[in-house]
């Protein structure tokens, strides 16, 4: 009898550790598949990201004259209202020929009413890297414009903020003063943490 019950122990023992063994395997694919399912979503939010800025750099590029316009109506997500002039784009037939700015405020109006499907933020700035400070157009040599489309935490801004822990960071690094030269340095590097990503038009 006593031969048989320790046969018995043994046996609930083997149990037991293939349940921890099972429990084990079971969280690392549950682990797996949280990460399957965050890098399938930040895919999804590249993809849809890059059609959408290409959509406006094409904009742009028709329209090259008014750049200055874009950025500021782009960058203005708080103010949505209906331009006077649509330009046609709202097909309704124009009797009158639009300027190049009010082509492109009718332009970045239905641009941010198409952002607001998305749960992806774009903005236009100068792009940091470009021989200038990223201020404005006046102070970067080349006067190339970065579009930033951010998602998550990160603002599609570029700074230096790069914390996240107020729920907000910036998505590119600045151009930095380098104290011994004096000479500005190349920002324009992503943040390690940020999800993000810029295209230059």
């Amino acid at each position: 009898m006593s031969i048989e019950s320790k046969q018995e122990g043994v046996g609930l023992i083997e149990v037991m550790v293939a349940i921890l063994l099972l429990s084990v395997a079971v969280l690392g694919y549950s682990a797996l598949q949280g990460q399957a399912i965050k890098v399938t979503n930040e895919s999804f939010e590249r993809s849809q990201s890059l059609i959408m800025m290409r959509n406006i750099a094409e904009k742009i590029h028709s329209n090259p004259f008014a750049v200055e316009t874009y950025e500021s109506e782009i960058n203005n997500m708080d103010s949505i209202t209906a331009p006077t002039s649509q330009c046609g784009l709202d097909g309704v037939a124009v009797t009158t020929f639009c300027t190049a700015a009010e082509l492109a405020v009718a332009e970045s109006y239905k641009i941010k009413i198409d952002l607001q499907n998305y749960d992806f933020q774009i903005q236009m700035h100068p792009c940091p890297n470009t021989g200038g400070n990223g201020a404005d157009v006046a102070s970067n040599i080349m006067f190339s414009y970065c579009l930033i489309s951010a998602w998550g935490n990160t603002t599609a801004t570029i700074g230096e903020d790069d914390t996240g822990t107020d729920g907000s960071m910036d998505c590119l690094t600045a151009r930095v003063v380098d104290d011994q030269d004096v000479v500005e340095q190349a920002g324009g590097n992503y943040h390690s943490a940020a999800t993000c990503m810029m295209m230059e038009i």
